[in-house]
């Protein structure tokens, strides 16, 4: 596992696998363990499950969410102010000097496709997706990417624009204005 980090209710541990194809969500499982009038302080007394990681926590669910050449942005993670939805990236492979398009920047890297997914954390539920095509984000530790209440902005550096989309609590991207 690539281990990403909490979400900020502390719920769920948001982890991707290692060939970054895979979001892999567990929750934390208080561990319980009593002994009676036994001292603690010798890790061998302590029980074996208490050793391990999963007697802290259990996998909620593994999802999909790469295909092809694309790759989950493993720097790139927000969560809805009521900790119900994540947003997660995936993206294909920068090309530093892609074909000249119509309205794009020239000598700007372009990636070939570039999604985001709304997933329900509770249980792994793609609600929404947005793809944008042909075009350069910058995904690592959300520097193109903003956030505030329920709307997202996102800066498309090769096209010069920001899209801005409102989260809806039925879980659905909406376009407000690019």
């Amino acid at each position: 596992y690539l281990f990403r980090k909490f979400s900020n209710d502390g719920q769920f541990l948001i982890c991707f696998s290692r060939n970054c194809q895979n979001l892999i969500v567990h929750r934390h499982s208080c561990l319980s363990y009593c002994s009676k009038g036994i001292s603690c302080d010798n890790q061998d007394e302590f029980p074996i499950k208490g050793q391990k990681f999963e007697g802290h926590f259990s996998q909620l669910y593994s999802l999909n969410l790469a295909s092809g050449s694309e790759l989950i942005c493993e720097d790139f993670f927000l969560v809805t102010d009521c900790n119900y939805y994540g947003i997660f990236a995936t993206a294909s492979t920068p090309d530093s000097d892609p074909p000249a398009r119509r309205g794009a920047i020239l000598n700007i890297p372009s990636m070939e496709t570039i999604t985001f997914y709304l997933v329900r954390l509770a249980d792994g539920i793609i609600m929404d997706k947005r793809k944008f095509h042909n075009d350069f984000i910058h995904l690592a530790h959300n520097a193109g990417i903003f956030m505030y209440d329920d709307f997202v902005s996102i800066l498309s550096v090769r096209y010069q624009s920001i899209h801005i989309l409102q989260i809806r609590k039925a879980g659905l991207f909406v376009d407000v204005q690019t």
